[in-house]
């Protein structure tokens, strides 16, 4: 049995070219980009769908904001 490829390479090759898109000057080892590059990436990629899924859950209602300590917090909407 070997091991389960979770990742298709086009998928990772995307995430590569964004980075280097970003950071053009940049270089590293497989293993560096690997641990860093592509990590971050998804890091940074997560943030971005996590903001648009809380915005669209705001929009519907379902939860709501509150800014404190100048950081914007979200909770359950209560009914």
């Amino acid at each position: 049995m070997g091991i389960k490829n979770y990742y298709q390479a086009d998928d990772v090759a995307q995430l590569i070219k964004k980075y280097l898109t970003n950071h053009p000057d940049s270089e590293d080892t497989v293993v560096g980009i690997t641990n860093w590059w592509l990590k971050k990436q998804r890091i940074n990629d997560s943030i971005v769908a996590v903001d648009k899924a809380l915005k669209a859950l705001e929009l519907q209602g379902e939860i709501s904001s509150i800014t404190r300590n100048d950081q914007l917090y979200f909770r359950l909407t209560k009914k």
